[in-house]
Protein backbone atom coordinates (compact mmCIF):
# COMPACT_ATOMS: atom_id res chain seq x y z
CA UNK A 1 0.00 0.00 0.00
CA UNK A 2 2.81 2.36 0.91
CA UNK A 3 4.62 1.48 -2.32
CA UNK A 4 1.51 2.22 -4.38
CA UNK A 5 1.13 5.58 -2.65
CA UNK A 6 4.76 6.42 -3.37
CA UNK A 7 4.42 5.51 -7.05
CA UNK A 8 1.29 7.64 -7.31
CA UNK A 9 2.96 10.61 -5.58
CA UNK A 10 5.88 10.70 -8.03
CA UNK A 11 3.93 11.60 -11.20
CA UNK A 12 1.72 14.01 -9.22
CA UNK A 13 4.79 15.87 -7.94
CA UNK A 14 6.23 15.87 -11.46
CA UNK A 15 3.14 17.40 -13.06
CA UNK A 16 2.84 20.00 -10.31
CA UNK A 17 6.42 21.03 -11.09
CA UNK A 18 5.84 21.19 -14.85
CA UNK A 19 2.59 23.10 -14.44
CA UNK A 20 4.41 25.61 -12.26
CA UNK A 21 7.08 26.10 -14.93
CA UNK A 22 4.43 26.50 -17.60
CA UNK A 23 2.62 29.14 -15.57
CA UNK A 24 5.84 31.06 -14.94
CA UNK A 25 6.70 30.91 -18.64
CA UNK A 26 3.37 32.42 -19.63
CA UNK A 27 3.51 35.15 -17.00
CA UNK A 28 6.74 36.61 -18.36
CA UNK A 29 7.19 38.69 -21.48
CA UNK A 30 8.82 36.37 -24.03
CA UNK A 31 11.99 38.46 -24.29
CA UNK A 32 12.52 38.23 -20.52
CA UNK A 33 12.77 34.43 -20.48
CA UNK A 34 16.49 33.96 -21.42
CA UNK A 35 17.50 35.92 -18.33
CA UNK A 36 15.80 33.33 -16.10
CA UNK A 37 18.29 30.45 -16.18
CA UNK A 38 16.11 27.55 -15.02
CA UNK A 39 13.02 28.72 -16.88
CA UNK A 40 15.04 29.26 -20.04
CA UNK A 41 16.37 25.71 -19.78
CA UNK A 42 12.80 24.43 -19.48
CA UNK A 43 11.72 26.46 -22.53
CA UNK A 44 14.75 25.39 -24.56
CA UNK A 45 14.14 21.69 -23.91
CA UNK A 46 10.47 21.95 -24.81
CA UNK A 47 11.13 24.19 -27.79
CA UNK A 48 13.87 21.94 -29.17
CA UNK A 49 11.55 18.94 -29.03
CA UNK A 50 8.68 20.82 -30.68
CA UNK A 51 11.00 22.19 -33.39
CA UNK A 52 12.14 18.69 -34.28
CA UNK A 53 8.54 17.46 -34.52
CA UNK A 54 6.84 20.45 -36.12
CA UNK A 55 9.37 22.72 -37.84
CA UNK A 56 12.31 20.60 -39.00
CA UNK A 57 10.43 19.35 -42.07
CA UNK A 58 10.90 22.79 -43.65
CA UNK A 59 13.63 24.42 -41.56
CA UNK A 60 15.90 21.42 -41.12
CA UNK A 61 17.20 20.13 -37.82
CA UNK A 62 19.17 23.30 -37.03
CA UNK A 63 17.28 26.07 -38.83
CA UNK A 64 19.35 25.91 -42.00
CA UNK A 65 18.12 27.63 -45.20
CA UNK A 66 16.63 26.17 -48.35
CA UNK A 67 16.90 28.78 -51.09
CA UNK A 68 15.16 26.52 -53.59
CA UNK A 69 11.91 26.72 -51.61
CA UNK A 70 12.42 30.09 -49.91
CA UNK A 71 13.07 28.74 -46.42
CA UNK A 72 15.05 31.34 -44.43
CA UNK A 73 18.24 30.77 -42.48
CA UNK A 74 17.16 30.98 -38.83
CA UNK A 75 20.78 31.08 -37.68
CA UNK A 76 21.80 34.48 -39.06
CA UNK A 77 20.99 38.12 -38.26
CA UNK A 78 18.95 38.65 -41.41
CA UNK A 79 15.26 38.67 -40.46
CA UNK A 80 12.59 39.21 -43.08
CA UNK A 81 10.03 40.11 -40.41
CA UNK A 82 11.17 42.12 -37.40
CA UNK A 83 14.60 41.85 -35.82
CA UNK A 84 14.67 38.34 -34.34
CA UNK A 85 13.23 39.20 -30.93
CA UNK A 86 11.45 36.34 -29.16
CA UNK A 87 8.15 38.25 -29.10
CA UNK A 88 8.33 38.80 -32.87
CA UNK A 89 9.12 35.14 -33.51
CA UNK A 90 6.23 34.13 -31.27
CA UNK A 91 3.86 36.22 -33.41
CA UNK A 92 5.01 34.47 -36.59
CA UNK A 93 4.57 31.05 -34.98
CA UNK A 94 1.12 32.00 -33.68
CA UNK A 95 -0.36 33.53 -36.80
CA UNK A 96 1.95 32.53 -39.65
CA UNK A 97 2.90 34.19 -42.91
CA UNK A 98 0.27 34.18 -45.67
CA UNK A 99 -1.35 31.40 -43.66
CA UNK A 100 -4.94 32.56 -44.07
CA UNK A 101 -5.08 33.73 -40.47
CA UNK A 102 -6.36 37.31 -40.25
CA UNK A 103 -3.52 38.25 -37.87
CA UNK A 104 -0.77 36.69 -39.95
CA UNK A 105 1.84 38.63 -41.91
CA UNK A 106 0.40 39.20 -45.36
CA UNK A 107 1.36 42.72 -46.40
CA UNK A 108 4.00 42.08 -49.05
CA UNK A 109 4.02 39.49 -51.81
CA UNK A 110 6.35 39.74 -54.79
CA UNK A 111 4.32 40.35 -57.98
CA UNK A 112 4.94 38.19 -61.04
CA UNK A 113 5.88 40.99 -63.43
CA UNK A 114 6.50 38.63 -66.33
CA UNK A 115 2.89 37.42 -66.40
CA UNK A 116 -0.30 38.94 -67.79
CA UNK A 117 -1.74 39.61 -64.32
CA UNK A 118 1.19 40.25 -61.96
CA UNK A 119 -0.74 40.82 -58.73
CA UNK A 120 -3.93 39.31 -57.35
CA UNK A 121 -4.96 42.15 -55.02
CA UNK A 122 -5.13 44.94 -57.56
CA UNK A 123 -4.13 45.65 -61.12
CA UNK A 124 -0.54 46.57 -61.90
CA UNK A 125 1.09 46.50 -65.33
CA UNK A 126 3.37 43.72 -66.50
CA UNK A 127 6.93 44.50 -67.49
CA UNK A 128 8.30 43.92 -70.97
CA UNK A 129 11.14 41.42 -71.49
CA UNK A 130 13.52 44.37 -71.87
CA UNK A 131 12.31 45.96 -68.65
CA UNK A 132 12.62 42.66 -66.80
CA UNK A 133 16.20 42.27 -68.01
CA UNK A 134 17.07 45.84 -67.07
CA UNK A 135 15.64 45.79 -63.55
CA UNK A 136 17.33 42.41 -63.04
CA UNK A 137 20.63 44.02 -63.98
CA UNK A 138 19.98 46.92 -61.60
CA UNK A 139 19.38 44.60 -58.64
CA UNK A 140 22.34 42.45 -59.71
CA UNK A 141 24.54 45.58 -59.70
CA UNK A 142 24.05 46.01 -55.94
CA UNK A 143 26.51 43.18 -55.34
CA UNK A 144 28.37 42.81 -58.62
CA UNK A 145 30.67 45.45 -60.16
CA UNK A 146 30.62 43.57 -63.49
CA UNK A 147 26.96 44.53 -64.10
CA UNK A 148 26.07 46.21 -67.39
CA UNK A 149 25.96 49.88 -66.35
CA UNK A 150 23.67 50.95 -69.20
CA UNK A 151 21.09 48.27 -68.42
CA UNK A 152 21.38 49.03 -64.70
CA UNK A 153 20.60 52.71 -65.31
CA UNK A 154 17.49 51.78 -67.28
CA UNK A 155 16.58 49.22 -64.62
CA UNK A 156 16.81 51.85 -61.91
CA UNK A 157 14.20 53.89 -63.75
CA UNK A 158 11.88 50.87 -63.69
CA UNK A 159 12.68 50.20 -60.03
CA UNK A 160 11.85 53.79 -59.08
CA UNK A 161 8.95 54.10 -61.52
CA UNK A 162 5.71 55.71 -60.42
CA UNK A 163 3.43 53.89 -62.85
CA UNK A 164 5.44 50.78 -63.79
CA UNK A 165 7.68 48.63 -61.63
CA UNK A 166 6.95 50.35 -58.32
CA UNK A 167 9.67 48.23 -56.69
CA UNK A 168 10.53 51.05 -54.28
CA UNK A 169 7.08 50.80 -52.72
CA UNK A 170 8.08 47.65 -50.81
CA UNK A 171 11.87 47.50 -51.09
CA UNK A 172 12.48 51.20 -50.43
CA UNK A 173 14.12 53.72 -52.69
CA UNK A 174 17.57 52.27 -52.01
CA UNK A 175 16.47 48.64 -52.14
CA UNK A 176 17.21 48.05 -48.44
CA UNK A 177 13.82 46.46 -47.73
CA UNK A 178 11.28 46.87 -44.96
CA UNK A 179 11.16 44.36 -42.09
CA UNK A 180 7.80 45.71 -40.92
CA UNK A 181 6.09 44.16 -43.96
CA UNK A 182 8.52 41.40 -44.93
CA UNK A 183 10.19 43.06 -47.92
CA UNK A 184 13.79 41.80 -48.17
CA UNK A 185 16.94 43.87 -48.35
CA UNK A 186 18.22 43.55 -51.91
CA UNK A 187 21.60 45.07 -51.14
CA UNK A 188 23.03 42.39 -48.85
CA UNK A 189 24.31 38.92 -49.70
CA UNK A 190 21.44 37.01 -48.06
CA UNK A 191 18.93 35.55 -50.50
CA UNK A 192 15.66 33.91 -49.51
CA UNK A 193 15.23 32.45 -53.00
CA UNK A 194 18.12 31.57 -55.25
CA UNK A 195 21.74 32.65 -55.09
CA UNK A 196 21.75 36.27 -56.25
CA UNK A 197 22.65 35.36 -59.82
CA UNK A 198 21.00 37.11 -62.75
CA UNK A 199 18.98 33.98 -63.42
CA UNK A 200 17.54 33.71 -59.90
CA UNK A 201 16.86 37.47 -59.62
CA UNK A 202 15.06 37.41 -62.97
CA UNK A 203 12.96 34.42 -61.88
CA UNK A 204 11.79 36.24 -58.74
CA UNK A 205 10.85 39.39 -60.65
CA UNK A 206 9.19 37.59 -63.54
CA UNK A 207 7.26 34.91 -61.66
CA UNK A 208 6.82 36.33 -58.15
CA UNK A 209 7.39 35.01 -54.65
CA UNK A 210 4.97 34.40 -51.78
CA UNK A 211 6.25 31.93 -49.21
CA UNK A 212 3.97 30.50 -46.55
CA UNK A 213 4.49 29.68 -42.87
CA UNK A 214 1.54 27.97 -41.13
CA UNK A 215 -0.27 29.43 -38.14
CA UNK A 216 0.11 27.23 -35.06
CA UNK A 217 -2.41 28.95 -32.83
CA UNK A 218 -5.01 26.40 -31.76
CA UNK A 219 -2.75 23.55 -32.89
CA UNK A 220 -0.01 23.88 -30.28
CA UNK A 221 -0.37 24.94 -26.65
CA UNK A 222 0.55 28.52 -25.71
CA UNK A 223 3.46 27.18 -23.65
CA UNK A 224 4.84 25.19 -26.59
CA UNK A 225 4.56 28.22 -28.88
CA UNK A 226 6.49 30.41 -26.44
CA UNK A 227 9.08 27.65 -26.01
CA UNK A 228 9.46 27.35 -29.77
CA UNK A 229 10.05 31.11 -30.01
CA UNK A 230 12.71 30.93 -27.30
CA UNK A 231 14.46 28.02 -29.02
CA UNK A 232 14.31 29.64 -32.48
CA UNK A 233 15.74 32.87 -31.10
CA UNK A 234 18.62 30.88 -29.61
CA UNK A 235 19.59 29.53 -33.03
CA UNK A 236 20.76 32.91 -34.29
CA UNK A 237 21.70 34.30 -30.88
CA UNK A 238 24.08 31.46 -30.07
CA UNK A 239 25.53 31.56 -33.57
CA UNK A 240 26.22 35.29 -33.28
CA UNK A 241 27.81 34.81 -29.84
CA UNK A 242 30.12 32.16 -31.30
CA UNK A 243 31.03 34.42 -34.22
CA UNK A 244 31.84 37.30 -31.87
CA UNK A 245 34.08 35.08 -29.77
CA UNK A 246 35.85 33.85 -32.91
CA UNK A 247 36.40 37.45 -34.05
CA UNK A 248 38.06 38.28 -30.74
CA UNK A 249 40.59 35.46 -31.05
Amino acid sequence: MALAAALFALPVAYWVHVTSDEARLLRLLPDEIPAKKELNAFAMARGRSAFARRCARCHGSAGEPDTLHGVPDLRDHDWLYGSGRIGEIERVILYGIRSGNSKGWNLASMPAFGTAHPYSRYAIPSLTPRELADVTEYVYSFQHPDADSGAAVRGRQVFEGQSRGLCWDCHGGLGTGDASIGAPNLRDSTWLFGDGSRRSIHASIAYGRAGICPAWIGKLSPVTIVALAVYTNSLWHNTSDNAERADRK
